[in-house]
């Protein structure tokens, strides 16, 4: 269980921030390329507009001045044939609207209200320009309203297919994240894990293989150095424990003897009490001996337990 979910939490939150750092480039791209193709897209309109109204303001003061009406709307329709244009006008200096592409409109007055003209549905981007003679007066005004509607439309889409980019940038980036994390990280750590239940169980035989040298490489180097040193460690423990068994097991034996042959020296000196006499000189002898074989019996199931606590791992 821990296995498994140690495994899901690495995966997870790698592929969370690669897919986050990738929706944020994605995102800061998209946003850059919006506010440039908006940019771009008024600075279209403002140039075909103002083209429109500099070369229909020229015609218009020739023949304004001339009084050709019929010129004026011919022309305008001409205007109007061009995409995106919703209307153009042109208006007298008095208010009058002598040309319109809505000839409806032609002998209505209207009036301006800081220099542009009310009673007007704007529904783009209004151009205004005053129709001058050589002469420098102004003898009327050339309306023209340009439909943004298209330009509008075009920006959606690039925000909806930014959206639409990030979200499958978004997917891509969980996705690979998950196969790049999957094969950098899932191998190494399992094997390291294997390695810690391998550790757990005594075995310090086991290695664990290094697939690259990288961070996580070094840290398989470092863990299989570490357990070479505990098995040394332990065969140590192990080779010294049985050292100290045989030397025990000796002494034992020459302890024995020794007192056997107090026991037996005391005998002869004195067949009635033997060395419970109170002036036996080896009573002292024998009880130091006796002390020694205690000792030695301790220092022995001390070192069995070592033994059989050392012959628990496999070395």
């Amino acid at each position: 269980m821990s296995n498994r979910l140690g495994v899901r939490s690495i995966t997870f939150k790698m592929s969370l921030s690669m897919s986050l750092l990738i929706v944020f480039l994605m995102a800061a791209v998209g946003c850059g390329n919006y506010y440039n193709s908006r940019e771009t897209i008024r600075m279209q309109v403002l140039e075909k507009g103002w083209g429109i109204v500099r070369s229909g303001s020229a015609f218009a003061a020739e023949h304004l001045q001339a009084g050709n009406p019929n010129l004026l709307q011919e022309h305008l329709e001409n205007i109007q044939a061009n995409d995106d244009v919703s209307f153009a006008a042109i208006i007298s200096a008095s208010g009058k609207i002598v040309a319109h592409t809505s000839k409806n409109q032609i002998g209505k007055v209207i009036t301006f209200d800081g220099g542009a003209p009310t009673g007007q549905l704007a529904v783009g981007y209004n151009f205004l320009s005053p129709i001058i003679t050589k002469g420098g007066s102004t003898i009327g005004y050339f309306q023209l309203e340009l439909d943004n509607s298209r330009y509008q439309m075009l920006l959606k889409g690039i925000i909806i297919n930014m959206v639409l980019i990030s979200f499958a940038a978004l997917v891509a980036g969980i996705m690979l994240a998950r196969v790049l994390s999957g094969r950098i990280l899932k191998k190494p750590i399992g094997d390291l894990m294997s390695a810690t239940e391998h550790i757990a169980a005594g075995n310090f035989a086991h290695q664990v293989p290094v697939h690259q040298m990288d961070e996580l490489g070094s840290l398989a180097t470092a863990f299989n150095s570490m357990t070479g040193h505990l098995a040394n460690l332990f065969m140590s423990v192990r080779t010294s424990a049985s050292e100290l068994t045989r030397s025990s097991q000796v002494i034992l034996s020459r302890t024995e003897d020794f007192k056997l042959a107090a026991e037996e020296a005391c005998r002869k000196e004195d067949p009635k009490e033997g060395c419970s006499g109170p002036f036996d000189g080896s009573k002292k002898q024998i009880e130091a001996l006796e002390e020694i074989t205690s000792s030695a019996r301790k220092m022995a199931r001390l070192v069995d337990r070592l033994n059989s606590l050392s012959l628990q791992f496999k070395l």
